[in-house]
């Protein structure tokens, strides 16, 4: 069994991008609670997961992520800007269509992949999807493509996707939307990303 050194993990923790003080609670049985203060450059979820990591690269000790509670400062900052699509890879499987994208944030990637059947619709919808799910875990909304069309504005092509965000039992329409590059595939990812980001 790992020892544990509660002002060790302090100063672990702390050295952490991002984290401007911690408190480790322990006892006799192991840790029991994990205290942090934080920017608001990082979503709390990212901050538990960078928290976890660093603990158990430096000494070997695997948390319950469950302890780790954060509090944020300067919340009018919006990290969500940050979040950019690195890439999308399509792939058939069968007679579906598997997107895998990868969405970049400072020196985090966020994978995600969604399948369906290769109709020209479901192709869009299934790289939105894809985003979302990339996503998923910075969150504890839940968020589905309801549609994605491609429409003409002004004489450009544009792929415009519409997201629902359940949150706390309440539904809320989120429309995103980008201009079609080379990648028809990689505009649908761009709106659901809009989407996300405005939500």
């Amino acid at each position: 069994m790992v020892s544990i050194d509660p002002k060790k993990l302090e100063s672990i923790i702390t050295q952490i991008s991002g984290i401007i003080a911690a408190r480790v609670v322990s006892d006799t049985d192991g840790l029991k609670e994990i205290h942090v203060v934080a920017d608001s450059a990082k979503n709390p979820k990212q901050i538990v997961r960078d928290v976890e990591t660093a603990i158990l690269a430096s000494t070997g000790l695997r948390i319950d992520r469950k302890i780790v509670s954060v509090a944020q400062l300067n919340q009018d900052y919006q990290p969500m800007e940050d979040y950019t699509i690195e890439s999308v890879k399509a792939e058939e499987v069968g007679k579906n269509l598997r997107v895998t994208v990868i969405i970049r944030h400072d020196d985090e990637a966020y994978e995600g992949i969604a399948e369906g059947p290769r109709t020209s619709l479901q192709r869009l919808r299934i790289a939105a999807s894809a985003v979302l799910k990339a996503v998923e875990e910075l969150s504890s909304n839940v968020y589905s493509v309801d549609d994605v069309r491609v429409v003409n504005l002004a004489g450009k092509d544009f792929v415009v996707c519409h997201v629902t965000r359940l949150a706390n039992d309440k539904e809320k329409s989120i429309i995103g939307s980008a201009e079609i590059g080379r990648d028809v595939l990689f505009a649908a990812a761009n709106a659901a990303l809009d989407a996300w980001k405005r939500a």
